[in-house]
C-alpha cells in the first residue's frame, strides 16, 4: 500500500465523518422541534397517534341576504370550528366577533338564489377563504383548521 492510497482513503473516512456527523446533528435538531409543529419528514417516522379534536360553536349567525323580490330573505348559520388544543379553542372564542364578521360580509354581499344554489362544501370553501383573509388583515394566525356548517336554515 503505497501512501497516496492511504492518504486517499483517510480523506474518504474524514469526509464521511464528517457528513454522518452533520446528518447526526441536523436530523437530532429537526426531530427535536415542536410537537404542534410536525413536519413532512416527522410524520415518516412518527407513530399514527390520535390527535385532539376541539370544537368552537359559533351559534345563530343571522345573515339578510339580497333578493330581488320585496320580501326579505334570511339566512340562520351554525357553525363549528375544529382545533387542536385547548388554547387555540379559546382564541377561536376570543376572535369569534371577527370570525362572526367574516361570515356576514361574504354572505350579505351574496344574491339569495346564488347561496341557496351552493352545495355546502362550496360554502365551507367560501368561508374559509373569507376567514384566511379576514385573519391576514388582522395580522394574526387563524386559531382553527376547519369550519363545519352545522346548520342552514334559509327564509
Amino acid at each position: 500500500m503505497t501512501i497516496k492510497t492511504f492518504s486517499l482513503g483517510l480523506v474518504i473516512a474524514l469526509i464521511a465523518a464528517i457528513f454522518t456527523a452533520v446528518l447526526t446533528v441536523l436530523g437530532t435538531y429537526y426531530l427535536n422541534q415542536d410537537k404542534g409543529k410536525l413536519s413532512s419528514l416527522t410524520s415518516l417516522f412518527s407513530s399514527s397517534e390520535e390527535t385532539p379534536v376541539e370544537f368552537v360553536e359559533i351559534k345563530n349567525v343571522v345573515i339578510t341576504l339580497k333578493s330581488h323580490r320585496d320580501a326579505e330573505r334570511y339566512l340562520l348559520l351554525e357553525l363549528a370550528l375544529t382545533t387542536h388544543s385547548p388554547a387555540d379553542a379559546r382564541r377561536a372564542n376570543e376572535l369569534s366577533p371577527a370570525i362572526r364578521g367574516a361570515t356576514v360580509n361574504l354572505l350579505s354581499a351574496m344574491e339569495y338564489d346564488a347561496v341557496r344554489g351552493m352545495n355546502v362544501e362550496l360554502l365551507r370553501d367560501k368561508l374559509m377563504q373569507a376567514y384566511s383573509e379576514r385573519f391576514q388583515s388582522l395580522h394574526t394566525r387563524m386559531p382553527f383548521n376547519d369550519v363545519i356548517i352545522s346548520k342552514m336554515v334559509f327564509q
